[in-house]
């Protein structure tokens, strides 16, 4: 699926294979929520296509294309980050391992079912362990004729340098906010019906993103909730009430919520009280806060934040993580 906002890319894509410029791999970047998966896959459909058409859009109708659509084709492979096999963790880390990255290797490294491309398409590619990382450099380096590797991230840096510059660059950036509240609504909420306000907070949130918007709004609940533990001081209520009910949630989206929060109250403080936030909703309650706090303080929470971000595929007992930040966020 090609999104209205990935034109351009797609466009460069229509290029380099009617030039025949396609690189043996590349690298999909840019904000969470683009759609760089999907992109991936429909270039993956492209190469993989039997008679794609003039823009190289797969017919979706020859054998291999059936095939995709069933996710069986011997040429398309598919890796993104699982949980070890013998973990007994209620939420255990998530990486993409060496042996995974060997066997994957090991496939590339044979010949095409089809007589074609051999295609890999790495979701969250900046989950891979190092050494996952040092054993796919081999192939990026000698990849053989016919190989594709998609690489994908929305987290550019955590991928190390030497995997980034063995890979052509495509990046994806957030579309303006008419597309993507146009998208949302005549394609993204199938049917659901939010007001504008509501699709405008989403995308703030989201920092643009249409799909990551999207998944505010069916994740509402959580947001909600993270918003009470947030001002729970200042509403008479108890911040550690709340801990709990976190860990049930996803622990990089909670932490990259509270991080848009700090980064809100930093506008306040350095800007003044009308100062463009996020988190529109509570900006009585920040401007309350702004007036309290120790900007050092402030500082040292975001990067106690952007640590725990850097290393949010070690597991960690969740409830003690939500009680130490939401007790230094009311000690600001």
């Amino acid at each position: 699926m090609i999104f209205p906002w990935q034109q351009t890319q797609w466009q460069q894509i229509d290029q380099l294979i009617s030039t025949g410029r396609l690189p043996h791999a590349m690298f999909l970047h840019g904000n969470e929520g683009l759609g760089k998966t999907d992109f991936a896959v429909s270039m993956a459909a492209s190469v993989l296509c039997k008679q794609p058409d003039e823009n190289h859009h797969a017919c979706g109708v020859c054998s291999s294309c059936h095939l995709l659509a069933a996710s069986t084709h011997p040429d398309l492979h598919y890796l993104k980050p699982t949980a070890k096999k013998n973990s007994t963790s209620k939420k255990p880390a998530l990486s993409i391992r060496i042996e995974e990255i060997r066997d994957l290797c090991e496939k590339l490294n044979q010949t095409s079912q089809f007589s074609g491309y051999r295609v890999a398409i790495l979701e969250q590619a900046d989950q891979m362990t190092l050494a996952a990382a040092n054993s796919l450099l081999k192939t990026l380096e000698e990849p053989g004729k016919g190989v594709l590797m998609l690489l994908v991230s929305a987290r550019a840096q955590r991928l190390p340098i030497t995997i980034r510059s063995r890979c052509q660059s495509l990046r994806f950036t957030v579309p303006d906010e008419a597309t993507a509240l146009n998208w949302l609504k005549t394609d993204g909420l199938k049917g659901e019906n939010y007001k504008d306000e509501q699709l405008q907070q989403s995308l703030r949130q989201a920092y643009g993103s249409p799909l990551a918007a999207l998944q505010q709004l069916e994740e509402a609940e959580q947001y909600q909730l993270l918003a009470e533990a947030m001002t729970a001081s200042l509403s008479g209520k108890n911040a550690l009430d709340y801990p709990a009910k976190l860990i049930r949630y996803n622990k990089v989206k909670i932490l990259e919520a509270m991080l848009n929060w700090v980064s809100d109250l930093s506008r306040i403080v350095a800007c003044g009280p009308e100062a463009s936030i996020v988190n529109e909703a509570h900006r009585s309650m920040l401007k309350i806060r702004s007036k309290k706090i120790d900007p050092l303080r402030l500082y040292r929470f975001q990067d106690q934040l952007n640590f725990n971000l850097r290393h949010s595929s070690i597991a960690v007992n969740e409830q003690l993580l939500w009680e130490n930040l939401l007790l230094s966020w009311d000690n600001l």
